[in-house]
């Protein structure tokens, strides 16, 4: 075994394929692989590929594990794989046809914005603009930090006019940049609460005072929109030439205890050379410690299908979690209804997804005491779904925060 492993070390240097025509990186030839088998092996296949190798998509589940393989890696998989006794099944040959199907379905037909297409950064900071200049009564344009290229964390502000100090609902959402469905449902989310005359979600609106960032890794959004479909990062450079740290395992908060990495080059979960060491999360929590009386956090994810809890890197509940179970619960079932999609968990991450620390959640509900966090992990397959299909997934949200909110104030929590 010693020798295979030095003859992988020496193996040839990984290349990066690009379609010629914009510089995108398509993963020609990339396989998709699930690999399953006992967990020590699996550990030890894992840590081994993901250390010595670019794996630009890796997700480990009770299930087993997909990986994104190179074409001049495949070799290399395989024999870990067969060394350590794993299964090994190619879902996809060329993972590239799925990144063109995507960008043939996201054409626009017209610049006005939509939810039948992806846009990138400043469409969405556009299109943010244009509804606080609709309803300015309602609507007001905030900045929530900034980024290593210059770039405003842009989100809105809605709450509409009265006298009484209303509790704040924050959204986070596209902390991870290649999420694309997580940005595009929350500005449907925010449509919907500026313009729906249905009673409950105009009740929702007006209860609380909403900050809600489409986008608060506008770089890592806007170069996986640009450049590389795959990417995750931020888009620091680190003195040994690598770019980029997951900005959902920055935040100060246990950090780099589980499921982090401090190799910069790591393509997923490079925990930064520090907490905060990335301009957008040390600025973003700048702008959440200046809030006052926030309810509520929530973040959008994608493509887990699932409701998660915190914290996120253990498996002991905290003391509001049978509520939190409650709510979520109920906030799920109002969603299931919209498009019969059933959703995994309430559940801390630990325990139906994976230990990760050093993520935003984490700390807002250790550091703020926030009461009502979680995490909607929604749908899709390796980060696709289909533009034309952003309006179920937008009611489905939607639905959800009429859910979460009915259900807290069942419970008392404003």
């Amino acid at each position: 075994m010693i020798i295979f492993y030095l003859f992988v070390c020496l193996s040839l240097l990984q290349t990066c394929l690009t379609d010629n025509d914009n510089n995108y990186k398509m993963y020609s030839n990339h396989r998709m692989y699930h690999i399953e088998g006992h967990e020590d092996g699996m550990d030890k296949a894992m840590d081994f590929l993901t250390k010595n190798y670019e794996i630009p998509y890796h997700s480990r589940t009770e299930k087993g594990c997909h990986m994104l393989v190179a074409p001049e890696l495949v070799p290399i998989v395989e024999g870990i794989s067969f060394t350590h006794g794993l299964n090994t099944k190619v879902i996809y040959n060329d993972f590239s046809e799925l990144i063109r199907n995507e960008k043939n379905r996201t054409r626009r037909t017209n610049n006005e914005f939509s939810w039948t297409a992806y846009y990138d950064v400043d469409d969405i900071y556009n299109y943010l603009q244009n509804m606080s200049d609709e309803h300015p009564q309602w609507a007001q344009l905030v900045v929530g930090g900034q980024s290593y290229e210059g770039r405003q964390i842009l989100g809105l502000r809605i709450n509409t006019p009265t006298n009484v100090d209303k509790p704040v609902m924050f959204i986070e959402s596209g902390i991870h940049a290649r999420e694309w469905i997580a940005p595009a449902t929350t500005t449907y989310f925010i449509n919907e609460l500026l313009t729906s005359s249905d009673p409950e979600i105009m009740e929702m609106r007006d209860q609380f005072d909403w900050h809600i960032f489409p986008t608060v890794n506008p770089d890592g959004y806007h170069y996986s929109y640009t450049r590389d479909r795959m990417w995750r990062k931020t888009r620091s450079p680190s003195d040994n030439g690598c770019y980029g740290a997951d900005p959902n395992r920055n935040w100060d908060y246990n950090w780099l205890d589980y499921g982090a990495s401090s190799n910069p080059c790591n393509y997923q979960t490079y925990g930064g050379s520090k907490p905060f060491s990335e301009i957008e999360t040390r600025t973003l929590s700048e702008y959440i410690s200046g809030l006052e009386n926030m309810l509520g956090y929530i973040a959008f994810h994608a493509d887990a299908q699932m409701l998660l809890l915190p914290y996120s890197d253990s498996s002991e509940h905290i003391d509001n979690y049978d509520d939190l179970k409650q709510i979520g619960d109920a906030s799920l079932s109002r969603g299931y209804a919209v498009n019969k999609a059933k959703y995994g968990g309430p559940g801390t991450a630990s325990e139906i997804l994976y230990k990760a620390s050093g993520g935003s959640i984490d700390w807002v509900r250790y550091t703020q005491g926030t009461r009502l966090v979680y995490v909607y992990e929604l749908r899709g397959r390796f980060f696709q779904w289909p533009a034309s299909r952003i309006h179920e997934q937008g009611d489905e949200v939607t639905q959800m925060m009429v859910g979460l909110v009915s259900e807290a104030r069942k419970l008392g929590y404003f």
